[in-house]
């Protein structure tokens, strides 16, 4: 249905988005490009049994030093 450009086009979007992350720090609000650090964390699960896995990424501000932001949420 769709063409082999349009399927290449869609998948080197979704891999520049992944790596133009933006946070802002949350003490002085500058925005901050592109995790220092990425992992990955489970959670507790919910009342369903489902557990929550998180992305979390380190920033560092010029300011203020590191901090933390998820990035992700899905439920595995």
């Amino acid at each position: 249905m769709y063409g082999k450009f349009f399927i290449e086009y869609t998948l080197n979007m979704v891999t520049n988005m992944e790596e133009n992350i933006l946070a802002k720090c949350p003490k002085c609000g500058t925005e901050v490009a592109n995790p220092r650090k990425k992992w990955k964390m489970a959670g507790r699960p919910d009342r369903t049994g489902k557990k929550t896995e998180l992305t979390i990424g380190l920033f560092d501000c010029p300011k203020h030093g590191a901090f933390r932001k998820v990035l992700e949420k899905r439920k595995i």
